[in-house]
């Protein structure tokens, strides 16, 4: 086994560039997370280290050697698809069994070892008991674990796990974010997870790639991309919620750096300021603010704070998410104080704890 690789990969289809140079190495043991909104490129990018699709341009590398010119069955992929593409007459239990009865495979597993691993893994994703049934008398979630079976059972030169996972249950999804990653990680095999949703993403990827339009935005631990993403799109995809994007001028008063929005204005603090002035002076930027770290202040509690109109609640048990229009923006707060809000009701926040992000108001990178 050896390490994936993808050297400069292009994809257009006709005037529509799918991909743009995508630089990515995965050695063997690691998960990679590629993440990114709905029509990035991650479907793609695994089609074409599957050889479903050819590179317009680029080069695919697997155990060190090109595999460009390979089929798919040459490169020993294992490809879960988004869409299962269960073979309709098979059975659960054929489907699963289909890549160790394929050509090639023939003597390499005894009859026990593949039993084992057949309900071995059935047992993992809750499937037990449904070997004869065909797929159209299954569920979607059903469907979804018996292709993500049929992907697990093989012992491939590299997996690829299409959104494995998003059509499950939360309690499942969660059970098998963590099952599957303690499986994956023991493997001398790289595997890619791709997932519309970053914090799955970031909870089962020893990395993470994050895909806009086609181009790699950021590359790095699931820390980093959180704590420090590099650009305004990636920010937009990482937080529980995402972080609050604000867009202002930058002033100086009596000393302080000011950070100006048409509804708030918020002192910059000693850290973002040092990285504004060493990166030269910018009179426009988009600060960024983790709902997690904006405080909401209760109306005899002491302190102004910035008023806003609550637009929307959102209770959710533990923890509420309080949107709050300031201005033309509507900004989002993740706060334990559970009451009612009421949508209309002023109300104040306060930025004095949050760990404040720039970003270029031009060109959307990180100032750092």
């Amino acid at each position: 086994m050896g390490r994936l690789e993808l050297k400069g990969i292009e994809k257009r289809f006709g005037e529509l560039q799918a991909l743009d140079a995508i630089d990515l190495e995965i050695p063997p043991g690691e998960i990679l997370g590629l993440t990114g909104p709905s029509g990035a490129g991650k479907t793609t990018t695994c089609r074409i280290i599957a050889g479903i699709e050819s590179p317009t341009a680029g080069e695919v590398r697997l155990a060190d050697r090109g595999v460009n010119a390979l089929t798919p069955q040459e490169r020993g992929v294992a490809f879960m698809f988004e869409s299962y593409a269960l073979y309709p007459h098979f059975s659960v239990l054929d489907n699963i069994l289909f890549p160790l009865r394929a050509p090639g495979q023939e003597g390499r597993y005894s009859s026990e070892e593949i039993e084992r691993r057949v309900f071995e893994l059935m047992r993992l994703v809750e499937i037990e008991g449904l070997e004869r049934r065909l797929p159209s008398e299954l569920s979607g979630g059903q469907k979804q674990r018996v292709a993500l079976c049929r992907a697990l059972v093989q012992e491939p030169t590299a997996y690829l796990l299409d959104e494995p996972i998003a059509h499950l249950d939360a309690k499942l999804r969660h059970k098998l974010r963590g099952e599957i990653r303690r499986r994956q990680i023991q493997l001398d095999v790289p595997t890619v997870w791709t997932s519309p949703d970053a914090l799955e993403a970031l909870s089962v990827s020893d990395r993470v790639a994050v895909l806009v339009k086609g181009r790699v935005q950021q590359i790095g631990a699931p820390k980093e991309v959180y704590h420090r993403p590099a650009s305004v799109e990636v920010a937009r995809l990482v937080g529980d919620p995402a972080m609050n994007l604000l867009t202002g001028r930058l002033e100086r008063e009596e000393g302080k750096l000011i950070f100006r929005h048409p509804a708030v204005c918020i002192s910059v603090d000693d850290p973002l300021r040092r990285k504004l002035e060493t990166n030269g002076r910018r009179d426009r930027i988009v600060l960024a603010i983790r709902p997690t770290e904006i405080g909401v202040l209760e109306a005899d509690g002491g302190g102004e704070g910035h008023r806003g109109e609550v637009h929307v609640y959102e209770p959710f048990g533990k923890y509420g998410i309080l949107c709050v229009r300031l201005g033309e923006d509507v900004v989002k707060v993740k706060t334990h104080k559970l009451r009612n809000y009421r949508p209309g009701e002023t109300v104040s926040l306060d930025f004095g704890e949050a760990e404040l992000l720039a970003f270029d108001l031009e060109g959307g990178r990180a100032i750092v």
